[in-house]
């Protein structure tokens, strides 16, 4: 534009300065040189103005489209399983009755990670210390466009959404979070699995699930088709709890516990691993105890997802410190930082060592509120692959953060249960507390085995 107006003021002297050689030469002829200058560079910065108003427009609407999926609001209300509160932005935010959002500074707005604390006792800067080693906490995790959480096949049967996570700039990735979808495609609305052997769910793995173990494992369904029908209900109840309130809570740290009946979700725990699949599937459920306004469960691969995709439209995290290298702000073998052991005194993890360490001991480990995403312990998730494998997620501390980021994929049997081999050792779970939801709401879907 300012080269528009020093244009104009060129074109505007221009008549003058010649009247005055024109009154002593009346041989030159008048304005032809004018309309011929005028008309072209007139034309010229009409074009300029109208591309920098098209590309302004352009811009600003991909910027207000970001803002609006961030800030997406509820028509949220109060009801028999829920109340509502306020974060620190004044967003509304739904809590289960039986919880408590934090009035804690840092834990009480959306966009850094809010957090609520089981129980109704008011969580404070004098008492967060406690309650923090002492109480389940949960993270909420929005979900603005819940057409990229889940989707439906040709048969109505619903489908969580996973993602491949890059740091690439390619079209074929979305430019804010880096990803594009993995092992599904969509058209009309209607979601296709591209393989029904790679990763996918809510579904069973043959290779195990089958009638003579399920009858011994204690997962209430006995036979395969039993299981899948089981599957395929809690995932149709996680996603409608999802699209009625806006997202889902995620274990602000790695289950503990996971030896016993009832685990736990609380800051310190050192039973964090060696864990089989089958036990967490049937332990991450009673983490809600007696509270019936909530379910809770093992983390699924779409919420596993939305989670990083959530880090990275926050600010929290780069899609490089996602997809790429997660050292900066994971326990890897490669990475160093100060945590507080398991007797209370500080220690340092040096480089090149390998070192599980206590569940939320090092602030080095969070990333809006959630510890340990990336490294430590292997995370179980409900994403099936192959007949034979359950997936994990998020690396391991006996291995660098560039080979193992967050984004992370394995496969191991859900059978195994070790500590320190790739996949096997797997066993912290993420714990997803969800609203409970009227059941006549989920449809229940029936499979043929």
């Amino acid at each position: 534009m300012k080269k528009s107006k020093k244009q104009s003021k060129t074109l505007k002297s221009t008549p003058k300065q010649t009247s005055k050689k024109q009154k002593n030469s009346k041989n030159k002829p008048k304005r032809v040189l004018t309309k011929k200058v005028v008309i072209p560079i007139s034309i010229l910065i009409i074009v300029i103005l109208l591309a920098t108003l098209i590309v302004y427009a352009f811009t600003g609407k991909q910027k207000n489209t970001v803002v609006e999926a961030e800030k997406t609001e509820l028509n949220l209300a109060n009801n028999e399983y829920m109340h509502v509160e306020e974060d620190a932005s004044g967003d509304k935010v739904p809590v289960p009755n039986g919880y408590v959002g934090s009035s804690v500074t840092g834990e009480n707005e959306i966009d850094t990670g809010y957090i609520i604390y089981e129980g109704e006792e008011e969580v404070t800067d004098s008492n967060v210390a406690d309650a923090q080693k002492n109480r389940n906490q949960y993270v909420w995790i929005p979900v603005p466009d819940i057409s990229k959480f889940y989707g439906t096949d040709s048969n109505g049967k619903k489908w969580g959404k996973q993602y491949q996570f890059s740091s690439s700039t390619s079209s074929s990735y979305d430019e804010i979070t880096g990803t594009k979808p993995y092992n599904w495609s969509e058209s009309d609305g209607v979601m296709t699995i591209s393989s029904k052997t790679s990763y996918r769910e809510p579904d069973i793995v043959k290779g195990y699930d089958y009638d003579s173990t399920l009858k011994t494992r204690g997962l209430g369904a006995k036979t395969t088709h039993e299981f899948l029908n089981q599957l395929e209900k809690e995932f149709n109840n996680m996603v409608t709890s999802v699209e009625k309130y806006g997202g889902f809570y995620i274990g602000r740290y790695e289950t503990g516990n996971i030896n016993q009946d009832t685990p736990v979700v609380q800051k310190g725990n050192t039973n964090i691993s060696s864990q089989t699949w089958y036990n967490m599937y049937k332990r991450c459920k009673n983490i809600k105890g007696d509270n019936t306004n909530v379910v809770t469960g093992m983390i699924w691969g779409n919420q596993w997802d939305r989670t990083l995709m959530w880090l990275i439209e926050t600010g929290s995290k780069t899609k490089e410190q996602i997809a790429d290298d997660s050292t900066s702000w994971g326990n890897y073998n490669n990475a160093t930082f100060e945590y507080v052991n398991s007797s209370g005194s500080t220690a340092t993890k040096n480089k090149n060592s390998s070192t599980r360490i206590p569940t939320g001991s090092s602030e080095y480990t969070k990333a809006n509120n959630i510890y340990d995403l990336a490294g430590n312990v292997w995370d179980w998730t409900m994403e099936a692959n192959s007949t034979y494998y359950r997936a994990s997620r998020g690396g391991y501390c006996y291995y660098d953060g560039d080979g193992y980021p967050a984004d992370y994929r394995g496969s191991n049997y859900p059978t195994s249960s070790g500590s320190y081999r790739r996949l096997s050792c797997s066993t912290l779970h993420k714990v997803i507390l969800k609203i409970k939801t009227f059941q006549k709401q989920n449809k229940k879907i029936t499979h043929k085995p």
